[in-house]
């Protein structure tokens, strides 16, 4: 445990450091202000009615954008650093020293999720208090506020969302030989996390919502989304169901992902 101590105290002093790291540290509060503040503003100097259906749609597209991209970007930079170890082949070096592939590779696991946690954190209860009003709307016969939502379903629904983390960082990792194709990877794949919007048609109102759940990080926002806007169609599953479905699904993805990258990590090395 010592040795993961001191790996954990040296990623903490390079975080100002390391560009991916400070990243990764910066855009939830990016993201905070981009969908909280700019493009609300923005769309009222624009003349647009903030009691009218375009504002409130535009809204919740912002709003299921924070859903889905919460801890997908930590997942890319998890992906781009197992990568990097790779092609610099200081994962090599890490294979000979107390710390071995596989916990190297699980500890970078665990601290780009911890930083997945966190960010969803910063993004959520900062639209929660900071922009409450903003985020206050009526759509159709629903009424849409983060205010009713309760602190338990936030921290909840962060820590599920935020499994989108391993699993996308893993499945980068373990697909891409190097960086080059990791960033052509993470270009396509991200069509996929983005599925999450198209919960707003109607066509996916029903039974056929569940389509979209190939997207592994569709489970936790579109429960997230019903319970900030306060409805339950007939086919629809409960706030617990979706998480436990989408934690489950995201587990055994990042888990063959990562046992894939570590098995071939070790036969590069071996070779």
């Amino acid at each position: 445990m010592k040795k993961y101590w001191q790996l954990f105290r040296y990623e903490l002093k390079t975080l100002l450091r390391d560009p991916l790291n400070l990243f990764m540290l910066i855009y939830p509060f990016f993201m905070l202000g981009f969908v909280g503040w700019l493009i609300p503003t923005i769309l009222v100097r624009s003349g647009l009615d903030t009691a009218g259906p375009e504002y409130a749609l535009s809204m919740l597209l912002l709003f299921i954008l924070i859903l889905a991209i919460g801890g997908f970007i930590s997942g890319v930079i998890l992906g781009f650093s197992l990568l990097e170890n790779k092609d610099e082949q200081t994962i090599k070096a890490i294979a000979v020293s107390p710390i071995t592939v596989q916990g190297y590779t699980l500890f970078k696991t665990t601290y780009a999720f911890i930083f997945g946690v966190l960010g969803n954190f910063v993004m959520l209860f900062g639209m929660k208090y900071l922009f409450g009003e903003t985020f206050s709307f009526t759509y159709g016969e629903a009424s849409f506020g983060l205010a009713s939502v309760d602190n338990l379903a936030i921290v909840l629904f962060s820590i599920v969302s935020s499994l989108i983390t391993p699993t996308a960082g893993a499945l980068m990792a373990a697909l891409a030989k190097n960086k080059i194709e990791g960033f052509a990877l993470m270009k396509s794949g991200g069509i996929v996390f983005m599925v999450p919007l198209l919960i707003l048609l109607e066509a996916f109102g029903d039974w056929k919502q569940f389509i979209l759940g190939i997207s592994p990080n569709f489970w936790a926002a579109k429960g997230f989304y019903n319970l900030a806007l306060n409805i339950s169609g007939p086919d629809d599953l409960s706030f617990g169901w979706y998480l436990v479905i989408g934690t489950l699904y995201m587990l055994v993805i990042a888990g063959f992902a990562l046992r894939f990258f570590i098995k071939r990590v070790n036969a590069e090395r071996s070779s």
